[in-house]
């Protein structure tokens, strides 16, 4: 196990910034989040403030509200380097059809520009 491995998993996990930050380019206050999941505000805050991780159900669920993985929220803390991929395309969902045809259409071309 290399030094950068050990960091990581002796490094406290703190979620927080990242929950926050997305929750915010989404435009969504700790209330609507909390009220889609049928929690108190405050635990969002907590959650955010690295208070508490919350469960993994709770993961789960912000993730699935935030349209983001579980990885993408764990990638600092994770021995991978798959996870450059999930930083470019968090806002892919919010594209327009039009727009995510374009960029599905630009990938293709450059696939087969690989061949």
């Amino acid at each position: 196990m290399n030094k950068n491995s050990n960091k990581k998993i002796n490094e406290k996990i703190m979620i927080g910034k990242t929950m926050q930050s997305i929750r915010k380019s989404l435009g969504l206050t700790q209330e609507q989040v909390a009220e889609k999941l049928y929690l108190a505000p405050r635990y969002i805050s907590d959650i955010e403030r690295d208070k508490t991780k919350g469960s993994i159900d709770t993961l789960v669920k912000l993730c699935n509200i935030y349209h983001v993985t579980p990885t993408f929220i764990l990638k600092d803390y994770l021995n991978t380097t798959q996870l450059e991929f999930d930083d470019k395309l968090i806002g892919f969902t919010h594209l327009t059809n039009p727009e995510k045809e374009l960029v599905i259409k630009l990938i293709e071309f450059m696939n087969a520009q690989k061949k």
